[in-house]
């Protein structure tokens, strides 16, 4: 398909689409806040105070979506402000949670926008606002009309730390004509690990334009590698001895807590001294985990209650991480941890931090989104995978009952995050090359 009968297409269907799925989208923006939270900003209307602080444009647009893609943003930006310390920037977001977080952690060269939707009009006016000299897409961020109208005005677009699912790549596959001449777009694709390079080549992505540069997500568990002892401020008032043996299950989804907590009560009667930690991927559904834990005949606390200063006069079975920002940090108070999303969900959570901590590992079947990394940390026998419940709880009962075992799979853990950190230097590198090209060049067009 000719490139701009492909243009024409994808703006006369998209709109149709996102008209089509937008009650979903209202609906799942509704439970974690305002569905109309910056309605104006997502469609490039920006008010007279975000046009001053833009001022003449900046370097860096950065197009990521939630937390993880915001993260991976930053860790970037970590290792450019080394370099160009005066760097503007502009951090566009997607999900609420996403932005809480940049909003939280950018620093002062970098201002936090929504999003804008992918029409043809919006995105002409976002670049007319940022002007910005080169555009990152994050992952998997690959929008058309960012792409034709960075390529309209000569901006060079990255893709970091790019990664492709087998599904995803079954669509670029099956429909080539119409994928092709958009990620041709394209004038760098970062790749997280060399057997990302003959799925991205084989879906279309420009084999001239793919380098190897590592997985930003070993950085982002870095960036916290520093503040271990944050949660002591209020540990402590959890009431637990120093022996306690604890289960951290991080990132969990419905039904994970239910198993979990059922595998704490089995495993407590060989392990007097185990308590639990249930860390939800989604802190709103803190009320039905603790009328879940009750209902199993567990006491349970949550984090928040900790926060008034005063002591618990009974320890309690479980503690009830509902709050955001702080599970990394828990990781160091783990003697065994379980990554969400993997036995009752598909996809599985980031296991990285609890790496990072040196921590042993276990995780469910479902671990599609991070299938190369597991793949690696099994290769090094670092990271338990179970097929289900039952192998679940035989493998936490193994762990339990040997620290020899706990200690040698936490530290081939940590060696494999080890030997991976890296990535974010490596792509702030090839950023400044960009950068220092287009300085070289023309300038272009508005």
């Amino acid at each position: 398909m000719k490139v701009p009968l492909l243009r024409w297409c994808y703006r006369l269907a998209f709109p149709v689409v996102a008209g089509l799925i937008s009650p979903y989208y209202i609906l799942r923006l509704s439970k974690r806040g305002s569905p109309r939270e910056g309605l104006a900003e997502r469609m490039a209307f920006y008010t007279g105070s975000t046009r001053e602080t833009v001022g003449g444009g900046v370097d860096l647009w950065i197009h990521a979506v939630s937390v993880g893609e915001v993260l991976v943003a930053l860790a970037l930006l970590r290792e450019l402000r080394k370099k160009l310390p005066t760097l503007r920037v502009a951090l566009t977001v997607t999900t609420i949670t996403g932005r809480r977080v940049a909003l939280g952690a950018a620093d002062s060269g970098t201002i936090v926008l929504w999003s804008p939707v992918d029409f043809s009009g919006v995105v002409r006016r976002a670049f007319a606002l940022l002007r910005p000299r080169v555009l990152i897409l994050v992952e998997t961020e690959v929008w058309p009309n960012y792409i034709w109208e960075a390529k309209r005005r000569r901006v060079p677009v990255l893709l970091l730390n790019a990664r492709l699912s087998p599904r995803t790549q079954r669509w670029y596959r099956r429909f080539p004509e119409v994928f092709r001449p958009i990620l041709r777009g394209l004038a760098l694709v970062l790749a997280q690990a060399p057997e990302d390079v003959d799925r991205l080549i084989g879906a279309g992505f420009p084999p001239e334009a793919i380098f190897v540069t590592g997985n930003l997500k070993y950085d982002v568990a870095n960036l916290g590698s520093g503040g271990q002892d944050r949660p002591c401020a209020w540990w402590e008032r959890c009431g637990w001895p120093v022996d306690t043996l604890i289960l951290l299950a991080g990132s969990t989804h419905p039904g994970e807590e239910e198993v979990m907590a059922d595998l704490y009560r089995e495993a407590r009667r060989r392990h007097p001294n185990l308590r639990l930690i249930l860390a939800p991927r989604h802190v709103e559904r803190s009320a039905e985990i603790r009328a879940l834990c009750r209902r199993s005949g567990l006491s349970v606390l949550s984090r928040t209650e900790l926060g008034t200063g005063s002591t618990q006069d009974a320890p309690p079975d479980v503690l009830l991480l509902d709050t955001t920002g702080e599970l990394r940090f828990l990781y160091e108070k783990a003697t065994v941890v379980f990554i969400g999303k993997s036995l009752c969900a598909r996809g599985g959570q980031n296991f990285l931090e609890a790496a990072c901590a040196g921590k042993p590992i276990l995780v469910g079947p479902n671990m599609q989104n991070f299938e190369m990394l597991v793949r690696e940390f099994r290769r090094e026998r670092a990271i338990l995978q179970a097929a289900g419940r039952v192998e679940l709880g035989a493998l936490l009962e193994e762990l339990l009952a040997s620290e020899a075992m706990r200690s040698e799979f936490g530290k081939r853990a940590h060696a494999v995050f080890a030997k991976n950190v890296g990535a974010a230097a490596r792509a702030a590198d090839a950023v400044w090359g960009l950068l220092r090209a287009q300085a070289e060049a023309p300038a272009a067009g508005s």
